[in-house]
């Protein structure tokens, strides 16, 4: 895609999906699933596309904010939030697409068949012991089977190197039992309490595209 064909794509989405929700709990693409904030003067926020950074990357492709947002001021506790959404109406709607907090892109890695098993990036992943990481296969790849525990949902980071990491799922180690491939990204979460001042500072958001 060219950079012009990137940023019109990246104005219809925008145009068609102004609404930033936030979520305690996310769900699938399909848009089920997820726990919206509510209560506590919670309001989604508008953005528009001079909000938000051209597309960049591929399968998964992804925007990142480029002006800082700032929300309305809770009058009750909003939660843990995890996860945004593009939304087309300010309550109620539909969902057009959605991420974790977080400035982590999802990043090509392997898996090894090992116990525990052992998932290596092709970069340096800039992860440490005790983050919050998420396994995928959706944009292509094939999952390991497992021996012990599995992939699904958050997994904690129990050791890493500087391109290496394995993990634990709900304190158990993972084990495989045979390789496999896919993505991986690390998670955020961002605790919003009564009478703060919450905000996103530039930079701060990424929201995959697809």
């Amino acid at each position: 895609m060219t950079d012009i064909a990137a940023r019109a794509a990246l104005e219809t989405f925008i145009a068609n999906y102004p609404y930033i929700g936030l979520f305690t709990a996310v769900g699938s693409d399909d848009g089920t699933g997820f726990t919206e904030v509510s209560g506590g003067s919670y309001a989604r926020f508008a953005t528009g596309s001079g909000d938000w950074s051209a597309a960049a990357g591929s399968a998964p492709s992804y925007i990142q904010n480029v002006n800082q947002f700032n929300l309305v001021t809770p009058t009750g506790s909003w939660g843990t939030v995890i996860g945004l959404g593009h939304f087309d109406a300010p309550t109620s709607g539909n969902l057009g697409g959605w991420d974790y907090l977080g400035t982590g892109v999802w990043m090509p890695c392997t898996v090894s068949n090992a116990s525990p098993g052992v998932i290596t990036t092709g970069t340096a992943h800039g992860f440490s012991v005790g983050d919050i990481v998420e396994f995928t296969t959706e944009y292509g790849g094939t999952a390991p089977s497992f021996s012990q525990s599995n992939f699904t949902g958050q997994l904690i980071l129990a050791h890493a190197a500087t391109s290496t990491f394995d993990v634990t799922n709900s304190a158990t180690q993972v084990n495989t039992s045979s390789a496999g491939n896919g993505m991986v990204r690390k998670l955020v979460s961002q605790t919003i309490n009564s009478g703060g001042i919450p905000f996103f500072a530039a930079s701060s958001l990424v929201v995959r595209l697809g």
